[in-house]
């Protein structure tokens, strides 16, 4: 399976989908917030862009479940609380 990248744009954030080989990603622009499950790891969090070693385990394995939870708290709150979208994914 190659590389494959969606983007979607929401309430002025914009989403990148990534689906490869070795996993999936979701990196939520501006806030350089980074879902993923890739180095043989379930799905986590890097909450902080400039401590990429620092995940948070979240409760779906699954990109579609997260980016649900993603978008509709973006919707609900019209920007990213990070404290409360790990909440969410937790």
């Amino acid at each position: 399976m190659s590389k494959t990248q969606t983007i979607l744009h929401i309430q002025g954030k914009t989403i990148y989908i990534v689906k490869a080989a070795g996993g999936w990603s979701l990196m939520i622009m501006s806030d350089e917030i980074l879902l993923d499950n890739y180095h043989n790891k379930r799905g986590h969090i890097h909450p902080e862009p400039e401590n990429h070693k620092k995940e948070i385990k979240i409760k779906f394995n699954t990109q579609t479940e997260n980016l649900n939870i993603i978008v509709t708290h973006i919707n609900q709150n019209k920007k990213v609380i990070i404290k409360e979208l790990i909440k969410e994914l937790k």
